[in-house]
């Protein structure tokens, strides 16, 4: 189990390492086709999107190894945790929004776009909780209270892993 959570930790790091290789492979691109900037946000997009398959892939297997659920449990659990994974993907989606916004105007950001940032950031996270609240519920219909308080465990650790992952790769704002 340690050497999943080891790669979805580093799959989840290979989005900041993404971002930033963008503008790098433009630049030893060859000289017949520069690729737009279009091009550029089209193919990392692409490239973001696989690695966060890749993501979600290795967190159900995590998960599966780590809940010890019986086939009747399991035959609950997985259509409910379907649903709030994609869920958590939106949120997904709003927080990758906010770090693409940041690295965007990193060199130019003042106070107002800051402060947006910042907004933003915490209109996700009460949004997560929120959503983990009301999956709570829905788990505690398919689980007995432990077994979805082992979920949560598993589930937050994961959640630390990356974000430990993606904010080493994100620089602090001088």
């Amino acid at each position: 189990m340690k050497n999943k959570t080891i790669v979805v930790c580093a799959a989840s790091g290979l989005l900041g390492l993404l971002a930033a290789g963008a503008g790098a492979q433009s630049q030893s691109a060859p000289a017949a086709h520069k690729p737009t900037a279009a091009e550029q946000r089209a193919d990392l997009d692409k490239l973001v999107e696989l690695v966060r398959k890749d993501v979600r892939a290795e967190k159900a297997d995590i998960v599966a190894k780590t809940m010890s659920l019986d086939s009747a449990q399991a035959t609950a659990f997985w259509p409910v945790y379907k649903s709030y994974e994609a869920e958590r993907q939106a949120l997904g989606d709003k927080r990758l929004a906010v770090i693409q916004d940041l690295a965007e105007h990193f060199d130019s950001l003042n106070d107002a776009k800051a402060k947006a940032l910042i907004d933003r950031s915490f209109a996700i996270e009460e949004e997560k909780v929120a959503l983990q609240k009301k999956y709570r519920d829905e788990f505690l219909k398919v689980l007995p209270a432990k077994t979805v308080a082992r979920f949560f465990q598993v589930d937050s650790r994961i959640d630390n892993l990356i974000n430990l992952k993606l904010s080493s790769e994100i620089p602090l704002i001088y």
